[in-house]
């Protein structure tokens, strides 16, 4: 292993443990205080965009465009139950305090992209790995990179691109589709692609300041051609559009 790796893991490694015993015998101050806000716009540069909404309901569980809903849009057209902005497997999933906005963006080319914000609640489960949940769905992730993005302000930000697969077995034989999933983690002044960098801040605010800030999760995903990267030309136009609207 890299030295400089191998040191950097041992130091997480003592901060987490670290901030796992604070939270036993240190009064860590919880801050409903975070660096992002919750809202998706309706227009990113040349992109429109569509707020999803989710019935709950055991006999219907349907989701809708906003765009669809006419002015009733926290009533479900199909039951008449209320909507909810994530869907039943993620609220059941996910602390109850947890917020959640999911939009859909298109564009005249007919390019759509989907973009997702989670802000964690006072438990601060309510971000993971993202890996762990596109396994689940049953993609396969092909190609994992870092990709810079330039902001109008001339600062640079990082994603973590994951690329993927679904092997699918169809009547006509099998189907493959392809895939990109994109995220970065937002705080209090502080950005990461990486989980582990987020973690480390974590425990480094609670052992050297002992407060705990909300954290946001953004992921941007889309189809994409198989050997192609053309889509990030896309993912960094709609990135540099949403930084600007979003981040505090």
């Amino acid at each position: 292993m890299n030295p400089t790796l191998k040191s950097c893991g041992i130091l997480l490694l003592v901060l987490v443990l670290t901030s796992l015993a604070l939270q036993f015998f240190v009064d860590v101050k919880i801050v409903d205080q975070s660096g992002i806000r919750m809202t998706l716009p309706h227009t990113l540069g040349t992109w429109t965009g569509s707020g999803l909404q989710y019935c709950h309901q055991e006999d219907c569980l349907k989701s809708f465009f906003e765009t669809e809903l006419g002015p009733n849009i926290n009533t479900c057209p199909s039951c008449g139950g209320p909507l909810f902005n994530m869907s039943r497997d993620e609220w059941e999933a996910l602390p109850k305090d947890t917020q959640f906005r999911k939009s859909r963006y298109t564009r005249t080319t007919n390019d759509s992209l989907f973009v997702t914000i989670v802000l964690s609640g006072r438990d601060r489960e309510s971000i993971h790995r993202p890996e762990r949940c596109l396994v689940g769905q049953g993609l396969t992730i092909t190609r994992r990179k870092v990709l810079p993005v330039l902001l109008p302000s001339g600062r640079t930000i990082h994603l973590m691109v994951l690329e993927h697969q679904r092997n699918m077995k169809t009547a006509e034989g099998p189907q493959v589709t392809y895939g990109y999933y994109s995220y970065w983690f937002i705080g209090v002044g502080r950005e990461t692609h990486s989980h582990w960098i987020r973690m480390f801040w974590l425990a480094w605010d609670r052992v050297v300041h002992s407060v705990a800030h909300q954290w946001a999760y953004v992921s941007i995903g889309g189809p994409r051609e198989s050997e192609s990267d053309e889509y990030e030309k896309s993912l960094r136009e709609i990135v540099s559009e949403l930084h600007a609207q979003i981040v505090l």
